[in-house]
């Protein structure tokens, strides 16, 4: 936890971000490295019956953090893969999990 997905990232970008965030978003967010997951997301988009390309797509899902630590969370992430696709925008996301609702090993946190 926390588990970013992307979409509109290419698989080599999201390898080379897993590897290259980690350390800065574990310090800001104050949890252990290990404890983060990086998944690519397949899609497709289409505007007007046609399919289009994407601006890269990120969603955080996490337990509930401050706005002062989530605002500096999307500024890493978006200054980040901007950096690495060249892509001028970047939307993130964050969706807050229920710590009651995430179970691993059948516990709760």
């Amino acid at each position: 936890m926390p588990h970013i997905r992307m979409r509109s990232v290419k698989s080599s970008d999201v390898a080379k971000l897993s590897s290259t965030m980690v350390k800065d978003l574990a310090a800001i967010i104050n949890t252990s490295e290990d404890n983060f997951t990086f998944e690519v997301v397949s899609s497709q988009f289409f505007s007007e019956g046609q399919e289009t390309a994407s601006y890269p797509f990120v969603e955080v899902l996490w337990f509930a953090r401050t706005q002062e630590v989530q605002n500096s969370c999307a500024s890493y992430i978006c200054d980040k893969v901007r950096e690495l696709t060249k892509q001028p925008d970047v939307v993130v996301i964050f969706v807050e999990l229920n710590k009651t609702a995430y179970y691993e090993n059948g516990k709760h946190f």
